[in-house]
């Protein structure tokens, strides 16, 4: 069988609607790959018009969700996708592939090794349901994703009749409404879950119309046609990278900010707030929970707070004074420069801790992006108001039909099913994993891990292995990025904050002796591909820089080496000064700061205390989605009693 886990090695007809698990029902998985096989051959000798003819046969036996399901017609599809692969791109699905599209179509999340073809699976899926023509939304974690996957799909659906769409953040609503028109609509998660509710919002103002507001309308010159929504019902969604979006992710609501506060704070009073902050002592007025990145007040500094109140500026405030304080210590102590923003064209810009990507078009909320505004220097933005928000969890749940695929879904099986009612399918990979894990250096600090990382890089490099560089933040892929100037190491940054486009610095990044420094941007969906000379050097070489919060997030760098049965390998370097350590565990970082050498590295193997430090960090992650999952339940059941 294809599936290593036990309870599902009989694993049969995973086609079904799932609701509490897997239907195991029909003929085994091994006869319907024979049977698509057999499918296949014939489809090939088909001249291009026959081809064109048979799909849209296809879409006349598929009008709804039932018939989709039925085993005949997902030989035919998966057969027909297989084949208009090969005619247009010339590859072709091996068994793994197959078997991982049934598992999809099943409902459930399918982890499949790094490398081994996941774009081309979720085809086998969407286009059976997108027989439909209800519409299917292909959910990648970024625009760069979503992009590639459109791009290299597009012309493969399009084959077999089936129109396709993308969404962009930027595009007007008439854009996007064209784009969820279509059988298939590829784009990043978290923008289907804000036109959802742009669409809820829209749908409340028609509500909350008055008597002639048509007319009033039409009189001043205005369009008397409302907009309309850009969203059909939610049938499907295919989420590539689950794991990221249904858990990582989940750890904030989708909040959309609207119109600017009707109060809106005098930007004085920001300012005078920042330097009541500044005033108080840690320790002493305030205490930093930095697991948990909050403030908390003492009554001594509460005291103080209030006392400094009246010398305050002339200005309107649309929050307690006590909350501003509080947003400006949160700006001086929790969030970092580089790290959870950037400051370009005079404008604080959010920094997406789980992709490493920037996002222009997103605010903080409460005052604290404000905050943080003062503390850089800039002009104060206005705040705007939140006008709608819903947990991921509940997002997900308004689809008929949730599918996933992921490379690291192992450890997340509880949450999956818990939250989404999603079982884990792992599948078996087409080839073996060659790829060397090397053992974790450690080390006193940052200076002695860099001067290390810079010594490995260079005797790699002359060798001609290629090699990925992973930092947690910008600010440690700027530092490395200088230490390797210093020693005249050609190297090319990747963080967002460069020049260069993306795909190309991917590209590049496989030759032979190249060196690339990525943040997290590298670490989902990047596929790397060694030339020949690199091969011969040992494949792709990782270097991680840090420890994550998230082991998932680690075994995804790593998997950036070695796809594909190629050779490669991955180390990880680790320094008491890095955060999970430094956060979590002051006593272990001055125990490897007194155990380091000379040369500042540690003798001894403190890999065992790390991973215990990682799995606390994902298990108050995982309390935190659970807390916010039960006040949105509870927020749910107060407005419907009150309806």
């Amino acid at each position: 069988m294809f599936f290593t886990q036990p309870s599902l090695a009989d694993y049969r007809n995973l086609i079904g609607r799932p609701k509490r698990g897997v239907r195991v029902v029909g003929k085994p998985v091994s006869d319907q790959l024979r049977q698509i096989r057999q499918r296949c051959e014939r489809l090939e000798q088909l001249s291009e018009p026959e081809f064109s003819n048979a799909a849209a046969a296809m879409r006349s036996r598929v009008r709804n969700e039932c018939e989709a399901t039925r085993v005949p017609n997902v030989v035919e599809s998966f057969a027909l996708t297989a084949e208009a692969l090969r005619r247009t791109t010339g590859m072709v699905y091996y068994d793994c592939q197959l078997v991982g599209g049934l598992a999809l179509a099943g409902g459930t999340v399918a982890e499949i090794q790094t490398g081994e073809g996941k774009t081309i699976t979720t085809a086998l899926p969407a286009a059976l349901f997108g027989w439909t023509g209800w519409g299917i939304h292909l959910a990648t974690t970024n625009e760069y994703l979503s992009r590639r996957d459109y791009e290299t799909l597009r012309p493969v659906y399009e084959r077999l009749g089936l129109s396709v769409g993308l969404l962009r953040s930027q595009a007007s609503s008439d854009e996007k409404a064209i784009a969820y028109a279509c059988d298939l609509t590829f784009g990043p998660g978290y923008e289907f879950g804000f036109d959802f509710l742009r669409d809820q919002r829209l749908k409340r103002s028609r509500h909350n119309q008055r008597l002639g507001d048509s007319v009033r309308r039409t009189l001043r010159g205005d369009s008397p046609y409302e907009a309309a929504p850009m969203q059909r019902a939610l049938f499907m969604t295919i989420i590539d990278e689950a794991d990221s979006i249904l858990i990582d992710e989940a750890n904030t609501p989708l909040v959309l900010s609207g119109a600017k506060m009707s109060t809106a704070t005098a930007s004085a009073i920001f300012e005078f707030a920042d330097q009541t902050a500044l005033g108080l002592s840690e320790g002493v007025d305030f205490e930093i929970d930095s697991i948990g990145r909050a403030i908390n007040l003492t009554d001594k500094g509460i005291g103080v707070i209030s006392e400094t109140w009246v010398q305050r500026p002339a200005g309107m405030a649309a929050r307690p004074f006590a909350d501003l304080v509080v947003n400006a210590l949160k700006a001086r102590h929790l969030v970092r420069r580089d790290q959870d923003y950037v400051v370009r064209e005079g404008r604080v810009l959010i920094v997406d801790g789980n992709t490493g990507r920037i996002h222009d078009e997103r605010k903080w909320s409460n005052g604290l992006h404000q905050a943080i505004e003062v503390k850089e220097g800039l002009s104060v933005s206005d705040e705007n108001e939140a006008q709608a928000r819903i947990t991921r969890q509940r997002f997900i749940q308004l689809y008929q039909r949730v599918a996933g695929l992921t490379g690291t879904a192992a450890g997340s099986e509880g949450e999956l099913r818990e939250f989404y009612n999603l079982p884990v399918v792992r599948i078996s990979p087409h080839r073996p994993c060659l790829r060397q894990s090397l053992r974790t250096r450690f080390f006193d600090g940052f200076e002695s891990k860099a001067n290390a990382i810079v010594s490995d890089i260079r005797q790699r490099s002359d060798l001609g292995q290629p090699i990925l560089i992973g930092t947690r933040t910008i600010d440690e892929s700027q530092r490395l990025s200088v230490q390797l100037k210093k020693h005249s190491i050609p190297h090319v940054v990747l963080n967002g904050l460069q020049d260069e486009d993306e795909a190309d610095i991917v590209a590049q990044a496989g030759r032979s002796g190249s060196v690339t420094i990525a943040t997290n941007m590298a670490g989902r969906g990047t596929d790397i591909q060694p030339d020949a000379a690199s091969i011969e050097a040992g494949g792709l070489h990782v270097i991680a820089t840090e420890i994550n919060h998230n082991q998932r997030v680690d075994r995804q760098l790593a998997g950036r080496a070695a796809r594909q049965g190629d050779p490669g390998s991955c180390q990880f370097f680790c320094a008491a000064d890095d955060e999970l350590i430094a956060t979590r565990s002051p006593s272990l970082s001055a125990q490897m700061r007194r155990d380091a050498g000379p040369t500042g590295e540690c003798d001894r193997d403190f890999s065992n205390l790390v991973a215990k430090l990682q799995r606390q960090s994902e298990s108050d992650a995982r309390r935190l989605r659970e807390q916010m999952v039960a006040r949105d339940r509870w927020s749910e059941s107060i407005r419907e009693s009150l309806s």
